[in-house]
């Protein structure tokens, strides 16, 4: 029996349907991917599972009793508590059950009356302690928070004090310990380095109950899911095999899909020309008839569509530089302390630089140091005096009430209303959506609508903190492509080997 299930679900915003009777199915233990471009209503259908949306039509039915974690329901956390105690408040109710415990011992041992009781309470409550592992719960925290990166001085640290990154990092290492028979997780690769990822993979793959992903991250899917939910068009289809079986299924299934469309648009053209010829006719016209009662009650096939619009960007650029575009000097980078030693570099101008190193490590600290938006320890760095820098930040703070245009338009008053919805279009960013708000958009329409002002300003110098979070692989595609063309110096901060590897010039690593 599934222990969730989507049944026939419609769900629109207003405009025109995003899901038109898309069903899943998860069974208890299956490894599960719910994949489609952005904006095909991937987050959409997790906010519906979860309840926070209610379908238009359709019903979203879970077995009674089972428990599931979804990854932003843990981002309401106090702030003020230690990111060590937000981990281990996962098994509050067994310490709590442990000190029930040792007080029963001090009870009994003080003599009290009935205190073969106290010991059978006792001894009763040791053994449920037992049987859920509770005396191995240091060494299972100590391997989560490891394989996602906590050092000992990030355990100490209140959660306001971690970066977003390693706070998004905490909520995913909660929603592990938890154990939960459903796993709901939109993007969970998001801010993890390539050793974290193998972490999570392995984690998930040896994960005993169920779990539903949504991930651009194909090596990733390919590696944890056996089960592919394809969204398209507003239906979902079921793909068993893993996500390499899937790309090679769909394909198959897309041409037949055109074929059957091309067969069906052939026979009723024949059959509307033979209605035509006879309908006038005595002899034939009971035919003509007959036909097109058949043709008036034929379920007809929608014309199969390449998914989603084009997308395209294109980085302005403003004028040359001289030879060496920034050069640092003995900079030490932080806050309270130096988290690198000094560095010691120079960018050629024009050239791409992969910038790595695990999370935490300091990589959008350097960022906001050489934008002078944090003051360095000590040292220093230079820009050529040509330069006009542009950064793209990965966490940048937006209001979610606002819609893609009128985030657009609060930056460029100036610009009509035909060019702001030019501007989204060109990324992918369709009308629809662009009056939609963006917290009710997906990760990487709310991601292209960041980028757009990078197509708007012209620079010499771009500064990209991990743009192709949430992004599909056509949209990273057209991200690879400009800023391949791009003239200028980039220094470009991803996780993602596959999409730097032949791209940039060089790397410089941060240890």
């Amino acid at each position: 029996m599934a222990i969730l299930e989507a049944i026939d679900v419609t769900f629109d915003y207003g405009d025109k349907p995003l899901l038109s009777g898309a069903s899943l199915k998860v069974n208890p233990g299956e490894h599960c991917a719910l994949v489609g471009i952005n904006g095909s209503g991937k987050s959409t259908m997790f906010q519906l599972l979860i309840g926070d949306l209610r379908p238009d039509k359709g019903e979203i039915r879970w077995e009674p009793h089972t428990t599931y974690a979804y990854l932003d329901q843990q981002m309401h956390v106090d702030m003020n508590v230690r990111a060590v105690e937000y981990f281990y408040g996962v098994y509050t109710d067994l310490f709590e059950k442990e000190k029930e415990m040792e007080s029963l011992y001090l009870q009994a041992a003080s003599g009290e009356a009935g205190y073969e009781k106290l010991l059978n309470r006792a001894e009763r409550i040791g053994d449920e302690l037992m049987e859920k592992d509770f005396y191995s719960l240091q060494s299972k925290v100590g391997s989560v928070v490891d394989g996602l990166g906590f050092s000992a001085e990030d355990l100490e640290k209140p959660m306001g004090l971690l970066s977003p990154g390693m706070r998004e990092k905490a909520f995913l290492g909660k929603m592990l310990l938890e154990e939960k028979q459903v796993l709901l997780m939109d993007e969970p690769t998001n801010f993890l380095d390539p050793t974290q990822v193998a972490f999570l993979t392995q984690y998930l793959k040896n994960y005993p109950k169920a779990f539903l992903l949504i991930s651009h991250d194909e090596a990733f899917l390919n590696d944890v899911a056996d089960v592919i939910f394809y969204l398209r068009a507003g239906r979902i289809s079921r793909y068993s095999g893993g996500y390499a079986h899937f790309l090679v299924q769909k394909e198959i299934d897309l041409a037949q899909a055109e074929k059957n469309y091309q067969a069906q648009q052939r026979y009723i053209k024949k059959e509307e020309a033979f209605i035509a010829a006879h309908i006038v006719r005595a002899t034939s016209a009971k035919a003509a008839k007959s036909r097109r009662a058949r043709l008036e009650h034929l379920e007809r096939l929608d014309a199969p569509s390449k998914e989603g619009g084009e997308v395209h960007f294109r980085f302005p650029y403003s004028k040359g530089t001289g030879r060496i575009a920034l050069t640092v000097k003995d900079l030490e980078i932080g806050y309270d302390h130096a988290l690198l030693s000094p560095i010691n570099l120079e960018i050629p101008s024009g050239s791409k630089v992969a910038l790595l190193g695990h999370n935490g490590v300091g990589k959008t600290t350097f960022i906001r140091t050489i934008l002078s938006q944090i003051p360095p320890l000590s040292g220093n760095f230079y820009f050529h005096e040509n330069v006009d820098c542009l950064y793209f930040e990965q966490m940048v703070s937006i209001d979610l009430d606002m819609t893609p245009f009128e985030y657009i338009r609060s930056l460029y008053p100036d610009f009509d209303n035909t060019r702001v919805r030019s501007l989204l279009a060109s990324v992918g960013v369709k009308n629809e959506t662009a009056m939609r708000r963006l917290r009710e958009l997906s990760g990487g329409e709310a991601a292209k609508t960041k980028l757009v002002p990078l197509t708007v300003e012209k620079s010499n110098f771009l500064l990209l903190d991990e743009p192709t979070n949430h992004l599909d692989k056509k949209a990273k595609d057209a991200l690879f492509e400009a800023i391949e063309e791009f003239p200028g110096t980039v220094i470009l901060v991803c996780h993602e080997k596959d999409f730097a590897d032949g791209l940039v010039d060089y790397e410089i690593r941060f240890n």
